[in-house]
């Protein structure tokens, strides 16, 4: 039971820091010209998920943090005069980057260090292309014309192009933990107490931003 509990409050921590960080950085990245801010925010939200999983030992935790993350940026459509695209895209977005590292987090165990860098690179076009397809599923039940799908240079230029400096920040985080792991022990066990207040905390600034 009392691991049980531990995996809990771990899952609900590292959920509500990407919570934390949706509402915050994100919010200041929509800022920024289109389609910029999930380069930015998936290797943030993949390194917490994947922060997550070596905590608990448990590839369902990637998914719980990203529905957890998900779950609080939902609250938005709680509030009044919100535009619910603005809300719905980064949800997608994050659950399906839950999905991609979910996929991919058990070779990081196994395999040898170029198939690690492989799976870790692969993610970011995963995610993109299977949020592409989001689009399209979209598009023909709402008629609504996302920005991606404005050409096919756009579509290619979303998914590739945009996606060359995520995978380098991506395989940065990668490398940093692969060998910051071998001398420092990073393991993180918040109790109830802290998982609590972050997870207020995130609703908070998702309801105050």
């Amino acid at each position: 039971m009392s691991n049980k509990k531990s995996v809990l409050f771990t899952i609900i921590f590292f959920g509500a820091i990407w919570g934390i960080l949706e509402a915050t950085l994100g919010y200041g990245l929509h800022y920024l010209p289109d389609f910029i801010s999930g380069g930015i925010m998936f290797p943030i939200g993949a390194a917490l998920m994947f922060w997550a999983y070596r905590n608990t030992q448990k590839r369902s935790s990637v998914l719980y943090v990203a529905m957890i993350a998900a779950a609080i940026k939902a609250v938005n459509f709680l509030m009044p005069f919100t535009m619910a695209l603005k809300i719905y895209n980064p949800m997608i977005a994050i659950l399906l980057q839950g999905v991609v590292v979910f996929s991919a987090v058990s070779l990081f165990e196994k395999k040898s260090m170029p198939v690690q860098l492989t799976a870790v690179a692969g993610t970011s076009l995963a995610w993109r292309s299977l949020f592409i397809v989001n689009q399209y599923i979209n598009h023909a039940i709402t008629g609504f014309d996302h920005g991606q799908l404005a050409s096919v240079t756009t579509l290619l230029t979303f998914i590739f192009i945009n996606a060359i400096a995520e995978i380098l920040m991506v395989l940065a985080f990668y490398l940093a933990y692969h060998f910051a792991s071998k001398k420092v022990h990073l393991s993180f066990k918040p109790n109830w107490l802290v998982s609590v207040s972050t997870l207020a905390a995130a609703i908070a600034l998702v309801v105050l931003l």
